[in-house]
């Protein structure tokens, strides 16, 4: 008879908690459930962005020639500063190489101006 007592208190406490739980669990589902709506077009951002840095993969270029090798990244880095050097005040906005290793010379054209640097 004790063990039938305490089933029903058990499932008096039991309803209880449930019936008063129930609305907060139910606001959190609602509540969630937006934040998941809005999240989606965060989530839908960085995936377009990840696809961007993967687009923007750069190769690492050399040239190689009577058993030397150059760098065609660091090639293109000292002939803008070359070219900054000379034009202080011009933003760059093309910039052109042509590697001559039988010359030892790299002849770079920024934004229209030619110039060269040896190798």
């Amino acid at each position: 008879m004790a063990s039938k007592k305490v089933k029903e208190v058990v499932e008096e406490v039991v309803g209880e908690v449930v019936e008063k739980t129930e609305p907060v669990v139910r606001k959190a589902m609602s509540a969630a459930g937006s934040a998941v709506k809005k999240a989606e077009p965060v989530l839908e951002a960085a995936k377009n962005a990840k696809k961007q840095v993967v687009s923007a993969f750069v190769p690492e270029v050399y040239v190689q020639h009577a058993n030397r090798q150059f760098d065609c990244a660091a090639l293109a880095e000292r002939c803008k500063e070359d070219f900054k050097a000379k034009h202080p005040s011009s933003m760059i906005r093309s910039c052109k190489l042509y590697i001559k290793p039988e010359d030892n010379m790299v002849y770079y054209v920024v934004n229209d101006i030619e110039d060269k640097l040896e190798l």
